[in-house]
């Protein structure tokens, strides 16, 4: 964590009071904001830094144009051409997941279909609102239709990421107060439906520990490269 106290806050459907399961952290990273942004969205770097989630399946992509239609990956295989691996609006994804994301040895993965509904980059974000602070934010879902109306049934997830660049006091009083850029990373989920409750009953402590790991992980990354 980055040291501060961060209420839950809702997700795009899902209101704290309404939340069978909640998940949170945060972390301040010393780096660009888009060098942050960077890591989070491109998938093919989590191998290097995400041990919760380090392998991910994109199976359909939004085009780079509007007027084009969606691509799934047996159309790219089709044209020989692989899927980006970059997260961006309207991207299906399978996230094969480590569960116990702090144990180092081998474990069987789950399967986790999702989509994104959200994503702004910072730029994007820097040109709708009128903070003077660069800001970021991608949000992903369960993917309904890949699970099945079954399991969407009885599980809803809803998680976001939002990255802001604040001023943080650094060094000792002595050096005259100075004050540098970071990026802090916010991230949360909130989960509803039945299976919800099995969720947080089995795994609700490991997950809060693999959250906590999910942010240290890009921070680590980030701050070195």
């Amino acid at each position: 964590m980055d040291g501060t106290t961060m209420e839950q806050p809702a997700t795009p459907t899902i209101q704290p009071g309404d939340a069978v399961l909640q998940l949170q952290s945060s972390v301040l990273i010393d780096a660009p904001i888009a060098a942050v942004w960077n890591a989070l969205t491109d998938t093919s770097t989590w191998a290097k830094w995400n041990q919760f989630v380090p392998r991910v399946t994109m199976r359909a992509q939004q085009p780079d144009s509007p007027s084009l239609p969606s691509v799934s990956s047996d159309q790219q295989q089709q044209q020989q051409q692989p899927l980006s691996p970059v997260l961006r609006q309207g991207s299906h994804a399978t996230f094969h997941v480590r569960m116990n994301a702090a144990s180092p040895g081998p474990q069987r993965e789950a399967t986790v279909h999702l989509t994104v509904t959200e994503c702004s980059p910072p730029d994007l974000l820097a040109t709708t609102t009128t903070t003077t602070n660069p800001r970021a934010r991608i949000v992903w879902v369960n993917d309904a239709p890949a699970q099945g109306f079954l399991m969407s049934s009885l599980l809803t997830a809803e998680r976001v990421h939002e990255l802001s660049v604040v001023d943080v006091a650094v060094g000792g009083e002595g050096e005259g107060g100075k004050v540098k850029q970071m990026t802090r990373v916010r991230n949360w989920e909130n989960q509803t439906g039945y299976l919800a409750y099995v969720v947080r009953w089995m795994y609700g402590r490991v997950l809060r520990e693999d959250f906590e790991i999910w942010v240290q992980g890009l921070k680590e990354y980030v701050e070195l490269v």
